[in-house]
């Protein structure tokens, strides 16, 4: 759920300043601002990604509000984000810092998640005297294997309001173990067979979620929880951001350009197709691929066309602020929502209301006194790293 903002440093641009040079019919608008590639509607597509998983949870469920899709949407952006900056910082140095990467990794990750599970063991106590603390499911929630405890534990129970906590287990593995694989690829495979690799891998995700379904008759827990059947969400993330960059301008990526009359409506109508066909073994195996595939003319259109009105509905300060503030948010806001229902009467929007208040303004606080500092004291210790 927490992908680094995409903010580079004016030195790692003179690439892209060449190629906004060039005569290009393709461009429609500059993408970033001068001497930044930070693109503001990346974190207006984290804040709708994070509202339809709160809507979801709110009650109006996935019938009407798809908050898988919303995870999907997470997904699919983190593995873009944060693969364009270990590309860039590969082509700037030859090389990439796997300790950096791990130090961002953990300073971004692990203070918000840690500051989140103390709020929700703190609002189970209040009022329930008799409470018991899941000691088993915070403990797996603690040491992000909380989605295959999920999946096998029979009798296993966590603190209210955390189960939003398996995706982030998820994203925890994967950045664990392609990091490894990519640096490995960089000085020895090409762009395009890294792609194939990587695509390679897709398919075997996609291959092993129709074994479990048809062959072993895995329920939904399994196939939507685990690693191992949801790991290539993130990666065709990965392959968006190797083959097809609108950051680094890739010729896959002026191809998608040129052909955005019709992959725009083809990406729509295949989205549209996913939500309305309830068949559980497309929805159990297919589904997430497809998604994820449509999802990239969509992510090039929301980065590329800056003065189009969707993408000037992402751009406005609110939704920038929530994409901002989206981890945080996505992390604490069923935690406050199960308080809430819990201690107040009302309708539904009402508490959901309430709810929606406190989650943000939770978040906020987390963003200002531990995200901040924590950038800061990640970048102190980043230019340790890069100085030993």
């Amino acid at each position: 759920m927490a992908g680094n903002s995409l903010i580079v440093n004016s030195n790692q641009q003179a690439t892209r300043e060449k190629h906004n040079s060039d005569s290009d019919p393709g461009r429609h608008e500059t993408i970033a601002a001068p001497n930044s590639l930070y693109i503001p509607s990346l974190d207006g597509i984290r804040a709708i990604s994070v509202m339809l998983v709160f809507f979801s949870h709110a009650g109006l469920g996935s019938t009407l509000v798809p908050g898988g899709f919303g995870v999907t949407i997470f997904f699919l952006l983190s593995g873009f984000l944060i693969t364009t900056l270990l590309r860039l910082e590969f082509s700037r140095y030859q090389r990439i810092s796997l300790g950096d990467f791990y130090l961002r990794r953990v300073l971004r990750i692990l203070p918000p998640l840690y500051v989140s599970m103390a709020l929700a063991i703190a609002l189970f106590l209040i009022g329930n005297h008799n409470a018991v603390i899941p000691f088993e499911g915070t403990l797996a929630q603690a040491l992000q294997v909380s989605n295959y405890y999920l999946i096998f534990a029979s009798q296993g129970a966590i603190l209210p309001g955390t189960g939003v906590f398996w995706s982030l287990a998820i994203e925890e593995h994967f950045y664990l173990l392609f990091p490894l694989l990519y640096v490995w690829m960089c000085p020895r495979v090409s762009v395009g067979r890294q792609a194939i690799i990587l695509l390679a891998l897709c398919m075997a995700a996609l291959v092993w979620r129709c074994i479990l379904r048809f062959h072993f008759g895995a329920d939904t827990l399994r196939t939507y929880y685990g690693t191992d059947t949801r790991f290539d969400s993130i990666l065709l993330g990965c392959v968006f951001a190797i083959v097809a960059s609108p950051i680094l301008r890739d010729p896959l990526h002026e191809w998608f350009l040129r052909q955005m009359k019709w992959l725009l409506p083809l990406a729509t109508i295949v989205l549209l197709s996913t939500f309305l066909l309830r068949n559980d073994g497309f929805r159990e195996t297919g589904r997430y691929t497809v998604q994820a595939l449509a999802l990239v003319p969509l992510f090039i259109a929301a980065i590329h066309y800056q003065e189009s009105w969707p993408v000037r509905f992402l751009n406005l300060s609110f939704m920038r602020f929530l994409g901002v503030v989206s981890y945080t948010l996505y992390l604490c806001h069923g935690i406050i929502m199960e308080f809430v229902h819990r201690h107040l009467e009302g309708n539904g929007f009402v508490l959901g209301a309430i709810s929606f208040a406190g989650a943000l303004l939770f978040s906020t606080l987390v963003h200002y006194w531990i995200e901040r500092p924590c950038t800061k004291i990640r970048k102190r210790l980043s230019k340790v790293l890069k100085s030993a």
